[in-house]
């Protein structure tokens, strides 16, 4: 007979494996991220863990959305607080994605991860991951000092330049990975915004 479980303790499982999931993914890679060893961590039977995700895809799938909601989090209290976001504020999220965010499951999976999870995952959920420009687009209703004329599929094509360079980062030089990545985050903010003007000298 199945554990049955309250909902908070429904709930605190569910985190934890979230937690470790990645944990493990971070050390092994996502194709050597095995259920069992996720189960056996969190402490609980390898069965059970079917009745929180229908797959070690679809964790990553929750993984990606949590990220992308924590995101967005952080772009509303800088909206709720000045009223909009400019250059610097999109600097600086994107920034902390590419390179320094820990929860960010993106950072962590590969090329040949995310075929793996294209395969694998409902269509819906997989286009929600990868749905850049709907999610731009929605984004950047609140920037202040945009451009009156970007190209939005350019901005798109730097985003995926990023990933692709943060996915394939084992073939790269590392020291010049942080160096590349801010580049690129200029390029991109260089298409939706003017460059800030230097201070004439006095």
């Amino acid at each position: 007979m199945p554990k049955i479980y309250s909902n908070e303790k429904r709930q605190e499982i569910r985190s934890q494996l979230m937690i470790v999931g990645l944990e493990l993914i971070k050390q092994n890679g996502f194709k050597k991220m095995s259920i069992q060893a996720l189960t056996k961590r969190v402490g609980i039977a390898q069965g059970t863990f079917y009745n929180f995700f229908i797959s070690k895809e679809m964790l990553v799938y929750e993984l990606a959305d949590a990220y992308q909601q924590s995101t967005n989090l952080k772009l509303e209290e800088i909206i709720q607080a000045k009223g909009y976001f400019e250059r610097d504020d999109l600097r600086e999220l994107y920034y902390h994605m590419f390179l320094k965010a820990e929860n960010n499951v993106y950072r962590f999976i590969t090329r040949e991860d995310l075929q793996l999870l294209y395969t694998r995952l409902p269509s819906d959920c997989f286009h929600k991951m990868t749905d850049l420009k709907k999610e731009m687009e929605r984004t950047l209703l609140n920037a202040n000092k945009l451009k009156e004329h970007y190209d939005l599929d350019t901005v798109i094509n730097w985003i995926q330049i990023m990933n692709l360079t943060i996915q394939n980062k084992d073939i790269l030089v590392e020291s010049g990975i942080e160096k590349m990545i801010l580049a690129m985050i200029e390029n991109m903010l260089d298409e939706l915004f003017e460059r800030p003007r230097k201070e004439q000298p006095l």
